[in-house]
């Protein structure tokens, strides 16, 4: 295996097992390869959030670079959770383009079981513009067909796939993460961009969410720094996340708003006592 090139700006502090959950960071912070990435993440954080976005052949992992990312887990004593195509509509209203979703979907997931992930997340998007209850029972319906296959295609069970939450209210999707058992990915930044209520989905999904992807919310826009976020939301966060023990992913896609995040969200989990934050460690540059 070759070393990432630099001129990559390292991080620094070492923020393994700081937490009670796996702090998880995305696979590209860096301009650079998923392998590259995580050779340079790999040592600060306990977990790695690998974005298959694209679900073209071209895009995705091949069985070297599956091999070569499984022995930088070992070599790091890191997990890794996986993002599923987010170009795939499995609930898509032409049946010929939501059966070939389904085994697209299949495939990517098939393609990354041998990293063991923590969990799979999956979209499932609303794409019409009419949002009449009509239209989300059919929508529902389609999508609840298409999770039943893609769930037989695959011998991996319900509760590794993460339903996340998206700009539709989180309470559509609920009924097809209960029938099949399903987790929940709660994606915060989503949860107060499109205005829904934070504290109703922790409530709603419960013992349900396996993941929560973080990212500050300003000005109309999400995936920036965790500094953005105002005092109350991070003091709510708190409160749910002190005993949270799955993975945390900051979902920022640059070095920079990772940067300024990782400090925030010591900070946050320090809780209402400034003075004992949580303990961290430098690691040699």
């Amino acid at each position: 295996m070759h070393e990432a090139k630099q001129p990559f700006p390292s991080l620094g502090t070492v923020y393994k097992g700081c937490f009670p959950f796996r702090l998880s960071v995305p696979s590209f912070i860096y301009p650079a390869s998923y392998a590259d990435n995580v050779r340079l993440l790999g040592p600060f954080v306990d977990e790695i959030e690998l974005l298959l976005f694209e679900s073209s052949h071209g895009s995705l992992l091949d069985p070297t670079e599956i091999d070569e990312l499984a022995a930088l887990a070992r070599r790091f004593n890191l997990t890794y959770n996986v993002h599923l195509p987010i170009d795939l509509d499995l609930g898509a209203a032409d049946p010929i383009a939501r059966r070939a979703a389904v085994r697209r979907m299949a495939q990517v997931a098939r393609k990354a079981q041998p990293l063991t992930p923590t969990t799979y997340t999956l979209h499932l998007p609303f794409t019409q513009q009419d949002r009449g209850p009509a239209n989300v029972e059919k929508w529902r319906r389609r999508t609840l067909q298409s999770m039943e296959t893609f769930l037989q295609a695959n011998d991996i069970a319900p509760g590794l796939f993460s339903i996340e939450t998206l700009d539709y209210p989180p309470q559509w999707f609920a009924p097809i993460v209960n029938v099949l058992d399903l987790s929940v990915c709660l994606d915060v930044g989503h949860v107060l961009h499109y205005g829904f209520d934070l504290e109703e989905q922790f409530t709603r999904f419960g013992q349900r969410i396996v993941i929560c992807h973080l990212h500050g919310v300003a000005e109309g826009r999400d995936h920036v720094s965790l500094d953005r976020l105002a005092p109350e939301i991070c003091r709510f966060l708190y409160s749910r996340l002190r005993d949270f023990e799955g993975s945390l992913s900051i979902e920022v896609f640059n070095f920079e708003r990772l940067r300024t995040s990782l400090p925030s969200l010591l900070n946050m989990m320090s809780g209402t006592n400034a003075d004992e934050p949580i303990a961290r460690k430098e690691i040699d540059k």
